[in-house]
C-alpha cells in the first residue's frame, strides 16, 4: 500500500513540476473591436482565436502554453503604437497578428523597430509597408499596386471609363489606394477629373454636388466602409448615375448594410475573395460556424492563415532551439515560410489562402486579387480574378 501511495505521489509530483516548468508562449492581435470598424477587425480576431485552438496541442507536446492575447486598436494609429509598445514590454509575446488598418499598422511597426516582434498583418495593403526595411514585417495580402492595376483595367474594360472622380478617405490606406489607382488610370490613358479627399458626413455633403457636376462617368473611393458606404449612398441620392469602383475597404458586411439598395452596381477590388473560392475551407468554415454561429468571410480566412503562418514559425523555432526560441529567432522563421497550397487540411498544412512565401521584404510571393461586383439583388459576386506575383509589382 505505502509503495503504490509512493507512486502515486511520484507521479503528482511530475505532473506537477511539468505544469510549473511549461512556458508560457503568447501571440497577440491587435485590431479594432469597437467603432465603425468592429465587424472586419472582429474577424481578425475570430480567425486568429481559431488558428491557435487547432495548435494548442503541438505546443503543449513541447512542454509550451499557447495563449493569445487580443487588443482594441480602435482604429486609431496612436493607439496602435501604445498597444505596440505593450506588447513589446511583454516578453512572453513571439508574435503579433494585426493590424486591420494600414496607418495602424504602420504606427505599429515602427513602434516596433527598437524592440522588434514578429508582425504579420492579414489586411493592410499600402505598398509602403513593405518599403522600410522592416526584416520583422510581414503580410499575406496583395497589395495597393496590385488593386490599383486591376481596377483601373477593369474601369477601362468593364466600365468603359473616361473620366473618372477620384476620393480617398484621407486614411493611409485610402491615400496609398488612390495614389496606384490614379498611376494606373494614367497608364491606361484614362482621364482624372479631380481627386479630393472625405472623412466625414460633412465632407461628403460638400462633396456629393461636386461630383455630380464633374460630369465624371466613373467614381473611384479607396477607403473603409464607414465612409464609403456613406458616401455611395449620398450619390445615388443625389441621382448620381456614374459607375462606381471600390476597393477591400468595402469588402465586408456592413459594407451592404451601410449603403443599402445603393450597393447595387458597385464594383470593388479585394485581396481576400469570397470564402467559396478556396476549395480548402470546409474545416475552416465548420470550426468558424461552431464556434461563433455565423459564418466566415474572407478577412478572417487571411487572419487564419496569417494566424498559422506566425504560429508554424514559432513552433520551427522552437524545435530548432530546443526550448522557447527568441523573437529573433522567429523573425527569421517566418522569413522562411514556404507552405505549399493545401488540397486539405492536415495537421501540416493548414493554409485556405494558397501557397504560402515571402520576398526579402515580407512581401507574399503569389497572391489573388478578385474583382466583386453587387448584383441587382445585392449578392456579391464575382467578376475577375487576377493572380498576382510579387517579382511583377517589384519591376
Amino acid at each position: 500500500m505505502r509503495s503504490k501511495l509512493t507512486a502515486l505521489l511520484g507521479i503528482a509530483a511530475a505532473l506537477a513540476l511539468s505544469t510549473a516548468s511549461a512556458a508560457t508562449i503568447r501571440i497577440a492581435t491587435i485590431s479594432p473591436l469597437s467603432g465603425d470598424l468592429s465587424s472586419p477587425g472582429t474577424e481578425v480576431k475570430r480567425g486568429a482565436t481559431i488558428a491557435l485552438s487547432e495548435h494548442q496541442a503541438d505546443f503543449k507536446a513541447l512542454g509550451i502554453d499557447l495563449q493569445l492575447v487580443t487588443y482594441d486598436d480602435q482604429a486609431n494609429p496612436t493607439q496602435g503604437e501604445q498597444l505596440a509598445k505593450k506588447v513589446a514590454a511583454d516578453n512572453s509575446v513571439l508574435g503579433i497578428v494585426g493590424a486591420l488598418n494600414s496607418g495602424v499598422t504602420n504606427a505599429v511597426a515602427a513602434a516596433l523597430v527598437q524592440s522588434p516582434v514578429a508582425l504579420i498583418t492579414p489586411t493592410s495593403t499600402n505598398d509602403k509597408l513593405t518599403q522600410n526595411g522592416w526584416n520583422f514585417f510581414s503580410r499575406v495580402v496583395a497589395p495597393d499596386s496590385a488593386q490599383g492595376n486591376a481596377a483601373a483595367q477593369y474601369m477601362a474594360d468593364t466600365f468603359k471609363s473616361k473620366k473618372v472622380y477620384v476620393v480617398s478617405d484621407n486614411t493611409t490606406y485610402g491615400n496609398g489606394l488612390t495614389r496606384q489607382l490614379m498611376s494606373a488610370l494614367k497608364a491606361r490613358g484614362i482621364s482624372i477629373v479631380a481627386y479630393t479627399g472625405a472623412s466625414s458626413d460633412e465632407d461628403i455633403a460638400k462633396l456629393v454636388p461636386r461630383i455630380k457636376a464633374s460630369g465624371a462617368d466613373s467614381i473611384y473611393f479607396g477607403g473603409t466602409d464607414d465612409v464609403g458606404g456613406n458616401l455611395i449612398k449620398s450619390l445615388r441620392a443625389a441621382g448620381v448615375k456614374a459607375n462606381i469602383m471600390g476597393a477591400d475597404g468595402l469588402d465586408n458586411k456592413a459594407f451592404l448594410s451601410r449603403a443599402g439598395t445603393a450597393a447595387a452596381g458597385v464594383a470593388y477590388t479585394t485581396g481576400f475573395g469570397p470564402l467559396s473560392g478556396f476549395t480548402n475551407r470546409f474545416a475552416f468554415d465548420k470550426a468558424y460556424r461552431a464556434m461563433y454561429n455565423s459564418a466566415p468571410n474572407g478577412i478572417s480566412a487571411y487572419a487564419y492563415d496569417a494566424t498559422n503562418t506566425l504560429l508554424e514559425a514559432i513552433k520551427s523555432a522552437a524545435k530548432n532551439s530546443g526550448g522557447t526560441p527568441t523573437r529573433a529567432q522567429v523573425i527569421q522563421a517566418v522569413r522562411k515560410t514556404n507552405q505549399p497550397a493545401c488540397a486539405s487540411v492536415t495537421d501540416n498544412c493548414r493554409s485556405i489562402t494558397g501557397a504560402v512565401a515571402f520576398t526579402p521584404n515580407g512581401e507574399r510571393q503569389r497572391t489573388l486579387v478578385y474583382v466583386m461586383n453587387v448584383d441587382p439583388t445585392y449578392q456579391i459576386k464575382i467578376s475577375k480574378l487576377v493572380v498576382v506575383n510579387a517579382a511583377d509589382l517589384e519591376k
